[in-house]
Parts: C-alpha cells; sequence; structure tokens
C-alpha cells in the first residue's frame, strides 16, 4: 500500500509542477506598457539629444521625470488588475516571473532614483544617463530570458537574447546621439512585442 500510494504521490506533485511550468505567463501586459512607454521616451530623447527638438537641457528633466510618473501610476493600475484568483497567478511559471522583472525593476530605480536626486542637488547627471542603456537591457536580457527559459516561451528567450544584442550596440554608439534611436527600436522589438505576443496568449479572466 506504501509504495504505490508514493508513486501516486510523486506522479501527482510532477503533475503539478508540469502544468505550472506550461501555464501561460501574464506579464505580457506589464511589457506591453512599459515598452510602449519607454520606447517614445527614447525617440523624445534622441530630438533633444540631436538638436532636431530644440527645447534645451531641462526638457531632458522634465521629460523623465513625467516618464517615471505616469509609468508608475499606470504600473499600479495594471497590478490592481491581477488578482490571486486570476487564472495562471498561482504558476511557477508566474511566481517566477513576478520575481525575477521584480529585482530587474529594484536594479534600474536604485540606479535612475540616484541620478535623478543627483540632478536635483546640482550634480552633474548627464553621464550617467548617457551610459544607462547597457545597464537596462542587461536588466532586460536576464528577465526576459529567464521568464522564457522557466516556461519554455521561445518569444521571450528570443526576446532576451535581442536584449543582448542591444548592449553590444550601446556600448558600440556610445557618446552619440543615435544610440537613443537605435534604443527605441530595441525596446520595441524586446520589450513591447513580446509583451503584446504574452498579452494575445493569456488565459480569459486574466485581465
Amino acid at each position: 500500500m506504501t509504495q504505490p500510494s508514493l508513486s501516486d504521490d510523486l506522479a501527482y506533485i510532477r503533475a503539478v509542477a508540469e502544468s505550472g511550468r506550461n501555464a501561460p505567463l501574464l506579464g505580457g501586459r506589464f511589457l506591453a506598457w512599459w515598452g510602449g512607454l519607454l520606447g517614445p521616451a527614447y525617440l523624445i530623447h534622441y530630438g533633444l539629444a540631436s538638436d532636431r527638438l530644440p527645447l534645451g537641457d531641462m526638457a531632458y528633466l522634465y521629460m523623465w521625470g513625467g516618464f517615471m510618473l505616469i509609468g508608475t501610476a499606470g504600473f499600479f493600475a495594471l497590478v490592481r488588475k491581477v488578482s490571486p484568483e486570476t487564472p495562471g497567478q498561482a504558476s511557477v511559471g508566474a511566481q517566477v516571473e513576478a520575481s525575477v522583472w521584480k529585482i530587474a525593476g529594484f536594479v534600474l530605480g536604485a540606479y535612475f532614483v540616484t541620478l535623478f536626486l543627483k540632478a536635483f542637488t546640482g550634480g552633474n547627471a548627464i553621464a550617467g544617463f548617457e551610459h544607462s542603456l547597457a545597464l537596462v537591457f542587461s536588466a532586460y536580457a536576464i528577465a526576459l530570458f529567464t521568464s522564457g527559459a522557466v516556461v519554455g516561451n521561445r518569444v521571450l528567450k528570443t526576446a532576451g537574447y535581442g536584449a543582448l544584442v542591444m548592449i553590444a550596440l550601446s556600448a558600440w554608439f556610445a557618446g552619440t546621439a543615435e544610440i537613443w534611436a537605435v534604443a527605441a527600436l530595441g525596446v520595441f522589438l524586446t520589450v513591447f512585442l513580446p509583451g503584446v505576443v504574452l498579452m494575445l496568449r493569456e488565459p480569459r479572466g486574466a485581465a
């Protein structure tokens, strides 16, 4: 009696783990939101840096400050739409996805909040922003590939590799205005589009 019972228990645990692994991810809305916001922000930054938008240096501060406020407000609005009863919310893949993006957000938050504080206190934070893209796409590469690898999602793994390419491009175009236009395209391909694909694959009732 003991051996069959143990085998049944192990089979049940394995089935639960595999079903959780294959459950659709729920982070698409967040990727689409941040990607849809960050891409245009990079394009505006490109316009300012290339003097196509001659609005002065303070425009950078207003634009990125507005980005942070709008992005954070939209993020929490999306979070409120995800409840514990949302299909797929308790899956292994969803838990890993939430954890890895959470730490990626903390990493980027620590960097950029410090830059804004430095700028507000009279320090020169321009160099920090100019060299931030490698850090941004490094965080994206790790989070995208880890999330995709856990659930076997080819779209996310491919996006993770794309973010690696963007790290190289960030180094290549460092110090030029063009890097911001390249970054806008990179965000569109590696963050926004994968987010839209994930949203289309979400189970009904997830919104």
